[in-house]
């Protein structure tokens, strides 16, 4: 029990989920029923009118412009011409796991929808280049007899054509950042100079920060793009699943890249 509780990775996901929604969400309403029963009104009314501006904008295409938009327009979608104008020297692919599901029935492991994405992104990228893969991803907290992402991402990437001798799997990460640091390790061993990085394009920020490196050239190579950067509807407009879904995926980020910066 004390190793659990002195664990820093644990103690910060912790964190994060009482203050990410729903946690957040749940935490707002107890202060603001607090500061109404402590007769604190005129502060109990402010917050809970600016939780509400909060809760729509997160719901909502706005807040798609607002949060996700930014993140995704770091970088645009990697051409075919741009790789050949590079003259790469040695390069490789990596790409980075969005997890995958919990242990189904059958008593196997599951891709999740996130991963799946970047795994196509780069399974076309290898089509045109044939550069060797490397997949990273490991075991999740409370999952210690599980598969680990990196494994199962090779085997799809099997499956759907590539040969067993072209990915390679590194499989002790559990962060974006311990992404990073254990596959440059290895990709140093190998000599490879340049990292075609691909990763859903929301997340891509976090991850070309995390794998800068002196003696390494990073190519962003985004997937899974969320925005549609058009005029909204009616339905984008009122509170929706899909917004809300995205906008989360974008605030974890925001918060991902502070972390960093305050490290």
């Amino acid at each position: 029990m004390s190793n659990i509780l002195i664990s820093p990775l644990l103690f910060r996901k912790i964190i994060m989920q009482l203050l990410f929604p729903p946690g957040g969400i749940i935490l707002s309403i107890l202060l603001i029923g607090v500061l109404f029963l402590c007769n604190k009104k005129k502060l109990a009314t402010i917050l809970m009118l600016f939780l509400m501006i909060f809760l729509y904008l997160l719901s909502s295409w706005f807040g798609e412009y607002i949060f996700l938009r930014p993140l995704e327009d770091d970088y645009g979608f990697l051409q075919e011409n741009t790789m050949e104008d590079m003259n790469l020297a040695n390069p490789v692919l990596v790409v980075l796991s969005g997890g995958i599901t919990e242990e189904s029935l059958s008593g196997k492991a599951e891709i999740g929808e996130i991963t799946l994405a970047r795994l196509y992104g780069a399974y076309l990228i290898y089509n045109r280049s044939k550069y060797p893969i490397w997949v990273t991803g490991g075991i999740l907290f409370n999952h210690k007899d599980a598969t680990s992402s990196a494994t199962i991402m090779k085997q799809v990437l099997i499956n759907l054509g590539v040969p067993f001798d072209n990915v390679f799997i590194e499989e002790k990460s559990r962060t974006t950042y311990e992404n990073a640091i254990f596959t440059i390790e290895e990709i140093k061993k190998q000599g490879y100079k340049e990292i075609i990085l691909v990763t859903s394009a929301l997340h891509m920020r976090r991850s070309v920060q995390s794998f800068e490196d002196d003696q390494l050239t990073i190519i962003p190579a985004p997937v899974n793009y969320l925005f549609e950067n058009k005029n909204p509807g009616i339905l984008s407009i009122l509170p929706n699943r899909e917004s809300w879904e995205h906008n989360l995926r974008a605030l974890h980020e925001w918060i991902g890249l502070l972390y960093y910066r305050i490290l």
